[in-house]
């Protein structure tokens, strides 16, 4: 009965006590949930609260091994709360020291989302200004569609800023692609005026079909890496 009441007690204190109990009991799924649940959309009152959530969020993902995501909510954690510091009790050395490095990484990000997160300040309306021609409205830039993802040779990527994963699958199924091709334009190239190829450059050209064909399937496979890692596997 006691330990019943003091149950209630501790979870009538604060929201996030669930979550944080299951974090610590190595519930990580349970704690992911009921994390999530509380921020998207957000359910807790008051800056502290949120920061908290969004840190032990952070720290379910990172020992879900979801690197990611889990530098995705500190990031947001720290922007809500830019001094707050992690308690050493709750979240492991490793945790702890990865939070930090966020904050070194990403201190202009979260600089700017601090801002953006500020009551704007009531300054007196200026005087009317005399009228004057309209000046064309600028349109904001937006971000690039996944969609760019389906474009073969890394394009996606690039247009994303991940230019050195780009760069490894443009170099990649752009060497397929032309030894594909090459070997099944050669190959074509050896076929007498009736089609059939001489018993001379028959093994050359059973060589250069199977070259074709390994090339080709793997510029396949490539292109689908590409695009899957892009639309399905990228936050």
């Amino acid at each position: 009965m006691t330990s019943l009441v003091l149950s209630m007690v501790l979870t009538l204190a604060s929201p996030l006590e669930p979550a944080r109990a299951a974090y610590q009991s190595g519930e990580l799924a349970q704690a992911r949930t009921e994390l999530e649940a509380l921020l998207y959309p957000l359910r807790l009152e008051g800056a502290e609260l949120e920061a908290e959530a969004h840190l032990l969020l952070a720290a379910t993902y990172h020992a879900q091994e979801d690197a990611a995501r889990a530098e995705h909510e500190a990031v947001l954690g720290l922007a809500v709360n830019p001094d707050t510091k992690l308690d050493p009790l709750l979240y492991p050395p490793d945790f702890v020291a990865f939070v930090e490095r966020v904050r070194a990484v990403h201190r202009e990000r979260i600089a700017t989302l601090a801002a953006e997160r500020r009551p704007p300040v009531l300054v007196p309306a200026p005087p009317p200004a005399p009228k004057s021609a309209p000046r064309p409205a600028l349109q904001a830039s937006a971000r690039p569609s996944k969609a760019w993802y389906l474009v073969p040779f890394g394009v996606g990527h690039f247009q994303h800023g991940r230019r050195t994963r780009g760069t490894v699958l443009a170099v990649m199924q752009g060497t397929s692609l032309a030894v594909s091709a090459a070997s099944l334009g050669t190959a074509l190239a050896l076929r007498g005026p009736d089609g059939l190829y001489s018993s001379e450059d028959a093994r050359l050209a059973r060589k250069l079909n199977t070259s074709y064909l390994v090339t080709a399937y793997a510029f396949g496979v490539l292109y689908a890496y590409g695009a899957l890692e892009g639309i399905v596997f990228t936050p």
